[in-house]
């Protein structure tokens, strides 16, 4: 079976061993049509096949799926998070918090393989008016919808975005459509200057102020949760959106954060995580086209050109790079 793996310092598409015994029970057989190049899920010391977004077709259902959908021959999109569905927490409705959850990708094998199993209870049926390349910002939209679930606001809101990449940028127009006044504010104005096109303003990073007058700031970048906590209103609500948090476990790092907790409470300001995916409702709205998608796609290249695909991913002012299988 082919897949990405890494040969020296490099990741190449290459033959690796099939995996070792049979497909779980209430898994399902996937070929990927395209999958998402993301650098910082390319860890050095992965153990496991990469990639955790990806746009499929189901090549068998296994019988002892308790799912009465039959899949074979359907396109779709999967979440990459696989739950137990038996801890307390999944019986309660709970499971994105699953006490044996592990990432696609991360903790089990990922998408970048010519053949993924996945958890049929994961799959969300792609309908025809959407392309698949379209498809594969499922994910990241999935995520952001959730994260704007969360805000509890009423009328016209001040919300800053902090970050530029992907999620970012999908936060910005899922916002302004929601009426709010939304500006971003990156480090890269190739990427951050495209949510002109949606109704948001934009300023550099460095040349913000600290005001503490925005009702709602997202973090969807790596290191800026002290950014976000300046740039609030007393009582105001800080997301920070999945995979940006970090978790301060050493005495030098939980002292750093001292500062960061007396502002918390000071301005009784509510600060949330965000980690689930809503990607039936990401599906539906990329069907509609209420998503610029296309901005958001810097290139697709075939996965034997992993990469060169890998060089544009990492470039300057890239968003998202696809491979197509």
């Amino acid at each position: 079976m082919r897949r990405i793996i890494r040969e020296g310092q490099r990741w190449v598409w290459g033959a690796s061993p099939e995996p070792a015994g049979s497909r779980p029970a209430g898994w399902v057989s996937l070929r990927p049509t395209r999958a998402a190049v993301v650098p910082d899920e390319l860890d050095p010391g992965l153990r496991v096949t990469p990639g955790s977004e990806m746009v499929g077709v189901v090549l068998e259902d296994t019988a002892e799926t308790t799912d009465p959908r039959r899949w074979k021959g359907k396109r779709v999109v999967a979440s990459p998070l696989v739950v137990c569905g038996r801890c307390d927490l999944c019986r309660a409705g709970l499971s994105t918090h699953c006490r044996e959850s592990r990432l696609m990708g991360r903790d089990v094998d990922g998408v970048l393989s010519e053949r993924v199993s996945v958890p049929a209870t994961n799959l969300v049926e792609l309908p025809r008016a959407l392309d698949d390349d379209r498809a594969a910002l499922s994910a990241p939209l999935a995520r952001v919808l959730h994260a704007a679930s969360l805000a509890r606001l009423e009328g016209k809101v001040y919300v800053s975005i902090v970050g530029d990449g992907v999620e970012a940028l999908l936060a910005s127009q899922v916002m302004t459509q929601r009426n709010a006044s939304v500006r971003v504010l990156g480090r890269d104005e190739k990427r951050y200057g495209l949510c002109e096109k949606w109704g948001a303003k934009h300023r550099h990073l460095d040349e913000v102020g600290r005001r503490a007058d925005q009702d709602l700031v997202f973090v969807a970048t790596p290191g800026e949760l002290e950014t976000a906590l300046r740039l609030v209103r007393p009582r105001g609500t800080v997301i920070i959106l999945h995979q940006h948090a970090a978790t301060p476990n050493d005495r030098a790092s939980q002292a750093a954060a001292a500062p960061l907790l007396s502002l918390i409470v000071e301005r009784e300001l509510i600060v949330l995580g965000s980690r689930a995916l809503l990607l039936a409702e990401a599906v539906e709205l990329l069907a509609k086209g209420g998503i610029d998608a296309q901005s958001l796609l810097t290139s697709r290249r075939r996965v034997a050109d992993f990469e060169q695909a890998l060089t544009e991913a990492s470039g300057a002012g890239a968003l998202r790079t696809l491979v197509e299988f």
